[in-house]
């Protein structure tokens, strides 16, 4: 490709493209693979190779998608509408010619599963896969309100504990982004460790299946009834010269549950995916 067409498709790429940024998608990477059986590990390191696992390659998808692959970037999320009635069987008709989340999650899949799939397709696939399911476990990949997901609605943020007289502009996505901070510190290990303490054997289990369109619907579900139900429908554009701040629950614990839940169900969902892809190796 001539480098002034990929310029011309690299500036129409949305910032939709990122998820969770680093720290939310190696946190779901550990959380899975401290879950994997031995076959699956035995399976992951023998595509990905020395010194390359799960944590490794989880960011990999937003990389190439900016740099030399942009028509990767669609595949990163589908956008369902908040403010019309919508069911999981709508999902169908939003997801065009299989270019969101939900079905490259599939494709990926049937790519690991078939025996007679290159080593390298199956290399990529599991590198995309890895990246799409933390993707379709936050919110606003899942979810838009004329809004690019969140991209266009700026807040006014007071920091962390919301009292301070001083702010900084965020855009919901991103903020969503970095775990409901301007940009995540956590250690993505450390979080693993916590997160996993936060949920049973019980909790994992009944999290447990392969249902790409059902995790997106669920994630649809809290942008609609968590996210977007206390703003102002549509974008609000130029940093917001109006001065909105983020609503009052940003500042307490309900919003960063939510986040954690996230995180907790793709790090599980992630490794029973891949556990059942390569339980016969």
């Amino acid at each position: 490709m001539p480098s002034y067409y990929l310029l011309t498709l690299l500036l129409f790429i949305p910032n939709l493209v990122f998820a969770w940024g680093a720290v939310g998608h190696k946190t779901i990477a550990y959380i899975a693979q401290d879950r994997l059986t031995p076959e699956a590990k035995k399976a992951v390191r023998r595509l990905l190779g020395p010194g390359q696992n799960l944590v490794s390659v989880c960011t990999w998808a937003d990389t190439v998608a900016h740099v030399n692959r942009p028509e990767t970037a669609p595949w990163h999320y589908i956008q369902v509408n908040v403010r019309q009635e919508q069911n999981v069987y709508d999902l169908e008709d939003v997801c065009r010619d299989h270019q969101c989340v939900v079905d490259q999650i599939e494709q990926d899949e049937a790519v690991l599963r078939d025996k007679w799939s290159s080593f390298g397709a199956k290399k990529e696939a599991l590198k995309f896969l890895v990246h799409f399911v933390g993707d379709v476990h936050q919110p606003l990949h899942c979810a838009e309100d004329n809004d690019r997901g969140g991209n266009d609605k700026w807040f006014r943020y007071h920091g962390s504990q919301g009292n301070s007289t001083h702010y900084t502009w965020v855009n919901l996505h991103s903020f969503w982004d970095n775990l409901l901070e301007v940009k995540a510190k956590e250690n993505p290990r450390k979080l693993a460790t916590r997160l996993e303490q936060n949920f049973t054997t019980d909790d994992a289990a009944s999290w447990q299946n392969d249902d790409p369109k059902a995790w997106a619907y669920e994630s649809f579900r809290v942008a609609r009834d968590h996210i977007y139900s206390e703003l102002p429908s549509g974008p609000l554009l130029e940093k917001n010269r109006w001065g909105r701040d983020l609503p009052e629950d940003y500042y307490t614990d309900s919003m960063r549950q939510i986040v954690d839940e996230r995180l907790e169900k793709a790090g599980v969902r992630l490794a029973y995916v891949l556990n059942q892809i390569f339980q016969n190796e």
